[in-house]
């Protein structure tokens, strides 16, 4: 076969028919196929149309395979970091997240050798949550058991094993966060010099995704401060006095924000100035250009390790969720658990009610019929929801907004991919419910200075974290840590994660697509 469209796609229509006769989630389906396509075209755009491939499928000793074989010079399309590319490197790895099915690249005797196989044949129990419900029932079990245990056993187990574990656990998760932050904020702002030359339009585009964020974020807010009454307003009628705690507090809090050491935010983890120096980084090596090339790449090639780094740490998470509920029922009661439901209330409050804006906007400013939006955007809505990954409904979610939706093909090619690194609403829906839930959780208080840091931070966070309940895990940690909030929250918090994990999905899909469509109707883009 050659790398011609025409095959490509038999090709592809071949390993989905194979697919299918397999016993594998429909999610793993739906990736293996984006991903090998995707592939395909890198080698076309690499060795052109005509070069050939081979298509080989079958079953080596019982395991179902699929093998593409390109000869030429070693090339990995998964690992190919060509910002150009309408699927970023990440993306191209958000991809490999399979649960019984595989994908592994090698070069050997001159060929390029893709091997997508499925890993067992029998069906699996689908557990919601995968690993980190298993870690959330077995606490919960193991406690049941430790509470017939007398109170100084408990306390025991709970001071002497549980805490110097999970004390380690966050410091190692957190220790590996702080530079990969950094690197993700730098890289974040170097992407959008390789992207845009930041014209009128593009910097336009970019505004915009401040101005949802920041919407999202006071949002977010005022909701969570209604189901979690935790915000401290009492300024005892001296907020206008120059003598005011209060108000000085919150001037401090604003000076706290400037480094004065390069290298001490780092190890003090203070977590809003090396947010202000990553911001600072980035601005100095866009502005320098070219003078600065190889301190760009390697700023970006450091994200890169940081985050092999991090997936790597991030198998620690299903442990530390099972320490904290364990330690929560230990020490208080199994009822602490059932007041998760107050955080998933109020996600799917702050669901509902940005879809929700968001639709009615384009309804009274455009005449945008709301059942018929969602309709057209239907399939890229269930493959978003039954895959848990926007990356996976990307390349649908472009053909609709083009065909469907009428919106101009180079105004979608650049807001959609980019909107998936630098607009997260449903991320940062989480982070800021998260927060007043462990507040609430721990009995403590936040101050209006507080909020502020919520709200920057939550931004912050929602755009540099990974995806998966391990980037959850981390940014939080961080932001708790910034709030002096106990950690111990987490675990519980992590409950919720099970029960909203595949409508954040949607809702971040409905909420790009409704500003999608309004702003081509302000804007002129030439196809």
């Amino acid at each position: 076969m050659k790398l011609s469209n025409q095959d490509i796609n038999d090709a592809i229509e071949q390993i989905q028919k194979f697919f299918e006769s397999l016993d594998v989630p429909r999610k793993d389906k739906i990736r293996v196929s984006l991903l090998l396509e995707e592939a395909l075209l890198r080698y076309q755009e690499k060795f052109g149309e005509d070069h050939e491939f081979k298509l080989i499928i079958r079953k080596w000793f019982g395991t179902p395979k699929v093998l593409i074989k390109i000869k030429g010079i070693p090339y990995n399309p998964i690992d190919d970091n060509d910002e150009e590319q309408l699927f970023s490197e990440v993306m191209m790895k958000n991809l490999l997240s399979y649960e019984y099915t595989g994908i592994r690249y090698r070069y050997e005797n001159g060929y390029n050798e893709i091997h997508a196989f499925s890993k067992k044949d029998s069906k699996k129990l689908k557990i919601p949550g995968g690993s980190t419900t298993i870690a959330i029932l077995l606490a919960i079990f193991f406690a049941l058991i430790a509470g017939n245990f007398s109170e100084p056993t408990k306390n025991i187990i709970v001071e002497n094993f549980v805490t110097p574990i999970l004390d380690v656990l966050f410091g190692v998760l957190i220790a590996i966060n702080i530079p990969l932050i950094f690197t993700s904020i730098v890289a974040s702002i170097c992407a959008i010099e390789n992207v845009t030359v930041l014209n009128e339009i593009s910097t336009k585009i970019l505004m915009r995704f401040l101005g949802i964020l920041f919407f999202v974020a006071v949002s977010s807010i005022l909701v969570c401060s209604i189901i979690f009454p935790v915000i401290n307003l009492d300024f005892s009628g001296q907020l206008l006095n120059g003598n005011s705690a209060e108000l000085k507090q919150i001037f401090e809090l604003i000076l706290s924000m400037v480094p004065q050491n390069v290298i001490a935010p780092f190890y003090e983890r203070k977590i809003l100035q090396i947010v202000v120096l990553a911001v600072l980084t980035g601005i100095c090596i866009t502005i320098l250009g070219d003078k600065v090339r190889e301190l760009k790449n390697l700023i970006i090639d450091l994200k890169q390790i940081i985050f092999e780094m991090v997936l790597i740490v991030f198998k620690v998470i299903p442990v530390i969720v099972f320490l904290c509920i364990f330690k929560t029922i230990v020490l208080y009661s199994f009822s602490e658990i059932f007041h998760v439901w107050k955080l998933i209330l109020a996600e799917y409050i702050l669901f509902v009610v940005l879809s929700l804006i968001m639709l009615l906007k384009n309804f009274i400013q455009h005449g945008v019929n709301i059942t018929d939006f969602l309709k057209k955007i239907y399939p890229a809505i269930l493959i978003t929801f039954t895959t848990s990954s926007g990356s996976a409904a990307m390349p649908k979610n472009i053909e609709i907004c083009k065909k469907d939706l009428k919106i101009p093909k180079t105004l979608c090619d650049f807001y959609i991919p980019i909107s998936h690194a630098l607009c997260p609403p449903a991320m940062l829906i989480g982070f800021c419910s998260a927060t007043f839930f462990a507040a609430e959780f721990s009995g403590q208080q936040i101050t209006i200075g507080q909020l502020f840091i919520i709200a920057f931070l939550a931004i912050q966070f929602a755009i540099s974290a990974s995806s998966g309940s391990g980037g959850m895990v981390a940014m939080l940690g961080l932001m708790l840590m910034q709030l002096n909030i106990p950690l111990d929250a987490i675990g519980t918090i992590m409950v919720a994660d099970v029960f909203v994990v595949n409508l954040s999905g949607v809702v971040t899909l409905i909420i790009r697509d409704c500003d999608l469509v309004d702003l081509s109707h302000k804007v002129t883009w030439i196809d």
